[in-house]
C-alpha cells in the first residue's frame, strides 16, 4: 500500500507556547535526540566548569586570611600564600575556562551538523506536494536560523548549568559556610524574582516564535523579488513589493522590539535584587563586626562572594529567556521533522534490475487535495523504445503522471511499474538511476558547464562530457566561451540563454544515458530558432529510449509513436497523429485550435 500523504494545505499560523508540561518533554526530546551521543564530550565540559567554579570560589575565599592576616595581622608571610594562591586561582580559572569553551563550541557545531543532516533527509523523503505546501524560504529558515538559535540556547544551557550554576553554589555555599546569618538576609529577595522572570521569558518564547515565523515569510518574498525582478520592474510594482516587504519586516522588528525589551528587564530585576540582598547583609555585617560576632575579613570575603554571584545569577535569570527562544526554534524543527514522510521505501525494496524501460499505468488514480483527483483510474503502457506524448489542456493531469513514474508523487490507487516491478517496491536511487529528466524550467547550478553536464555521473571522462555535449547540438556555442566547459553558468544559468540552457539539460540526460526519457514541455519558452535546435537535440536523446513528452506545441509531436490524450484526467484518446486527427475527436479539436494560434 502507498504511505499516507500529510494534507497539502500550508500551515496557518504558529501553535501556542505549550506548558510546563510541554516544554519539559520538548526539552527531554532534545536532550535524548540531540545532546546524548555527546555524553562523555559533555562530561569532560562540565568538569572543566566545575573546577572553574571552585577556582572563583577559592579566590572570594582567599580574601578572608587577606584582610585577616595580611592587613590587619600584619603578617608578611601569609602575603606570599594568599598572593600565590589567588594566582593560582586565577591560572586554574583560565585553563578551565578556555577548555569548557573549546569542548562546549564542539558540541554546538557537532549538534547543529547532526540538525541539519536529519532535516535534509527529512525534506529529501518528502514529495512533491510537501513542496507546494511549504515556501522555500520558510524551509531555509529552519536550515539557517531555527537550528542556529537551537545550538545556541543547548551551549548556553550546558554552561549555565555546568559553570553558572556550579560557581553560583559554591558562592553561596561558601557565604553559608561563613555566617549563615548573613547569608539568610543577602539571599532573602532572590525567590521574588522567579515569578518575573519566568513571565518574561515565556513572552521571549512568544515573540520568538512570531519572528522565526515572519522571517520565513520575508525570505521567501525576497526569493520571489529577486527571483522576478524584471516583471516587478516591468509591471510598475516595485512600490508596491517594496511595500509587502516593509511590512514584513516592520513586523519582524516590532516583535524583537518587543522581545528584546522583555528580556533586557531580567537585567533590571537582577541588579535591584542583588543591591537589595548586598544592603542587607553589609548592614547586618557591620553590626556584628561592631559587636564583635564575625571579623572584617570574613565580611570582605561574604561581601566579595555575593558580587561575584552577581554575574553567574544574571546568567542564569537571562538563561530562562535564552531557552525559551531556543525552545521555540526546536518546536519548529521538531514541528517538520515530525512531519510523516511521504516517499518511503518498502522494508523488503529491492533494487530495479536494469531493464529495457517498459511503463506501466494500472488503474492510477491520484489527488492532491482528498475527493479532488487530477488523475483518474489510467491504463496506459509504454513499450520499450516507444516515444509517448501526452496532451490535453492546462490541468488535465499531464505532468501528474510523469511526476508518479520517478516517484516524485506516489499514486492513491492503482500501481506504476516498470520493467514489471511495481515503483513502490524498489529502491529510489535504483529507480530514478534509470531515469532522465528534461523540464520547462531547467535547473542548473551556479557551477560550471562541465559540473552540471556530469551531475548525474561525476566520474564521467572529459571526452564522454565532451560528446555529450556535441550530441546535444550544443558544442558550437561551448567552443566559443572563453574556458570551454569550465565556463560557469552562473546562478540558475543565468549567464546562458533559454535554448542553451535546455541544450545543457539535454546534455546532461545523455550523459546520464537511461533507458526511460521523461521530457515535460521542453520546448514551450523557446523561440522558433532555438526551439528547432533543441528539437534535433531532443530526437538524438530520444532515440532508443522508452521517452514519454508532455507537449504543449503539439507541432513537436506529430511525429511520436503515440498520442495520448488527457482530460479531466482521464485518458480519452490515443493513437497516431493522422488518425486522431481524421477522428475528429478532443486532439482533433487541441490541434486546430493549435493551429488557429489558441494554446493547446
Amino acid at each position: 500500500m502507498p504511505p499516507s500523504h500529510p494534507s497539502s494545505e500550508p500551515r496557518a499560523s504558529a501553535s501556542p507556547v505549550p506548558g510546563r508540561a510541554g516544554t519539559v518533554a520538548l526539552g527531554r526530546r532534545l536532550v535524548r535526540e540531540f545532546l546524548s551521543p555527546y555524553w562523555p564530550t559533555v562530561g569532560l565540559a562540565v568538569g572543566c566548569m566545575v573546577v572553574m567554579a571552585l577556582a572563583t570560589a577559592a579566590t572570594a575565599w582567599l580574601l578572608e586570611p587577606a584582610i585577616n592576616q595580611v592587613f590587619l595581622g600584619r603578617e608578611a608571610g601569609a602575603l606570599w600564600w594568599v598572593a600565590g594562591g589567588i594566582l593560582a586561582a586565577f591560572v586554574v580559572r583560565s585553563l578551565s575556562n578556555y577548555g569548557q569553551s573549546v569542548l562546549m563550541s564542539r558540541i554546538g557545531f557537532e549538534i547543529l551538523t547532526a540538525a541539519r543532516d536529519r532535516l535534509h533527509d527529512k525534506v529529501s523523503a518528502m514529495e512533491l506536494r510537501f513542496f507546494q505546501a511549504h515556501s522555500t524560504g520558510e524551509l531555509v529558515t529552519r536550515f539557517t536560523y531555527d537550528i542556529n538559535r537551537m545550538r545556541f540556547a543547548m551551549a548556553n544551557t550546558l554552561t549555565a548549568l555546568g559553570r553558572d550554576l556550579v560557581t553560583l553554589a559554591a558562592l553561596v555555599g561558601l557565604v553559608f559556610w561563613q555566617d549563615w546569618v548573613l547569608a539568610l538576609a543577602a539571599c532573602l529577595v532572590a525567590p521574588l524574582t522567579m515569578v518575573p522572570v519566568r513571565r518574561l521569558g515565556r513572552k521571549v518564547r512568544r515573540r520568538a516564535l512570531d519572528t522565526q515565523e515572519e522571517t520565513g515569510r520575508l525570505q521567501a518574498l525576497m526569493l520571489q523579488v529577486l527571483r522576478g525582478v524584471r516583471v516587478v520592474w516591468i509591471d510598475g510594482r516595485t512600490e508596491d513589493m517594496r511595500s509587502r516587504v516593509g511590512v514584513l519586516i516592520d513586523r519582524i522588528f516590532r516583535r524583537q522590539v518587543s522581545g528584546e525589551r522583555a528580556r533586557t528587564l531580567v537585567t533590571p530585576i537582577m541588579e535591584l535584587a542583588t543591591g537589595v540582598g548586598l544592603g542587607l547583609a553589609l548592614v547586618a555585617g557591620a553590626h556584628r563586626v561592631l559587636e564583635g560576632g564575625t571579623d572584617p575579613g570574613s565580611l570582605t570575603s561574604m561581601l566579595a562572594a555575593l558580587l561575584m554571584a552577581y554575574q553567574p545569577a544574571k546568567r542564569l535569570a537571562n538563561l530562562y529567556s535564552i531557552v525559551q527562544e531556543g525552545l521555540a526554534a526546536v518546536e519548529r524543527l521538531f514541528r517538520l521533522l515530525d512531519t510523516p514522510p511521504d516517499l518511503t521505501e518498502a522494508p523488503k525494496a529491492v533494487a530495479l534490475p536494469s531493464g529495457r524501460g517498459r511503463i506501466e499505468f494500472r488503474r492510477v488514480t491520484f489527488a492532491y487535495r482528498p475527493e479532488e483527483p487530477v488523475i483518474r483510474d489510467i491504463d496506459l503502457t509504454v513499450e520499450p523504445g516507444e516515444v509517448v506524448a501526452l496532451v490535453g489542456a492546462s490541468g488535465a493531469g499531464k505532468s501528474t503522471l510523469l511526476n508518479l513514474i520517478p516517484r516524485f508523487l506516489d499514486v492513491d490507487q492503482g500501481a506504476v511499474r516498470v520493467d514489471g516491478h511495481d515503483v513502490r517496491d524498489v529502491t529510489l536511487a535504483s529507480l530514478r538511476s534509470q531515469i532522465a529528466l528534461v523540464t520547462q524550467e531547467t535547473f542548473l547550478f551556479d557551477d560550471t558547464i562541465r559540473a552540471n553536464i556530469a551531475y548525474a555521473r561525476p566520474e564521467a571522462s572529459d571526452a564522454e562530457v565532451e560528446a555529450a555535449v556535441r550530441a546535444a547540438d550544443a558544442w558550437d556555442f561551448v567552443a566559443q566561451l572563453p574556458r570551454g566547459l569550465d565556463t560557469p553558468v552562473g546562478d540558475l544559468g543565468g549567464r546562458l540563454s533559454g535554448g542553451e540552457r535546455q541544450r545543457m539539460a539535454i546534455a546532461r540526460a545523455l550523459l546520464k544515458d537511461a533507458p526511460i526519457l521523461l521530457l515535460d514541455e521542453p520546448t514551450s519558452a523557446l523561440d522558433t530558432a532555438a526551439e528547432r535546435r533543441v528539437q534535433r537535440a531532443l530526437a538524438e536523446l530520444s532515440r532508443g529510449r522508452t521517452t514519454l513528452v508532455v507537449a504543449h506545441r503539439l507541432s513537436t509531436i506529430v511525429d511520436a509513436d503515440r498520442i495520448c490524450v488527457l482530460h479531466g484526467g482521464r485518458l480519452v484518446e490515443q493513437g497516431r497523429h493522422a488518425d486522431l486527427v481524421n477522428q475528429g475527436g478532443f486532439y482533433a479539436r487541441l490541434y486546430r485550435g493549435h493551429e488557429e494560434g489558441a494554446p493547446a
